[in-house]
């Protein structure tokens, strides 16, 4: 009886390690042909965008090759993350319309979608505000970033988080894990 029993455990092992290896691989090439993608050769220039974390903790960076621009930050944060364990920052649909500089402000100005798409919680608004501010500040002498929705400046995306002033960067946010 003790032997059949061993003998069932080592069966229903091999079955769980077999079940559960297949999707483990596919993960993993995914993430690998994702980070091939995304080589970065020595001397070539980078820069970090940052997603949320699957847990809705932090802000990690995903390295991107090329010049840090705004057009080229706005692109990657409306495309989202390569990397499957990262979350876009933007709701679905959300499309910047345009976005203009005075001084060390830049004002963006996002489609409705950034409110009405938005799943709500006071960390996802937490989230989606500072990886735009973060994503933003320090490209061409960008210190603060001010977010309308169709041309009007807004108080708070869904509640939680007070908007109507220029925001400067938040550091605490900011993951130090390297994907």
């Amino acid at each position: 009886m003790k032997r059949e029993r061993v003998l069932l455990a080592i069966v229903i092992g091999l079955l769980l390690i077999l079940v559960f290896r297949v999707p483990f691989q596919e993960f993993k090439r995914g993430f690998r042909e994702a980070a091939q993608e995304r080589l970065i050769e020595p001397n070539q220039p980078f820069y970090p965008v940052y997603f949320a974390s699957q847990d809705a903790e932090m802000l990690v960076p995903e390295f991107k090759k090329g010049e840090r621009t705004v057009d080229a930050v706005l692109g990657h944060l409306q495309e989202g993350p390569s990397f499957p364990d990262l979350v876009g920052v933007l709701p679905e649909d959300t499309v910047v319309l345009n976005y203009r500089q005075r001084g060390n402000i830049i004002f963006i100005n996002f489609s409705h979608h950034l409110i009405s798409n938005h799943p709500g919680g006071s960390r996802g608004e937490i989230l989606t505000i500072y990886g735009i501010v973060n994503n933003l500040v320090g490209i061409s002498g960008i210190e603060r970033v001010q977010i309308l929705v169709d041309n009007e400046p807004i108080e708070t995306l869904v509640g939680h988080l007070y908007i109507g002033e220029p925001l400067e960067k938040d550091h605490s946010l900011l993951s130090s894990t390297e994907i």
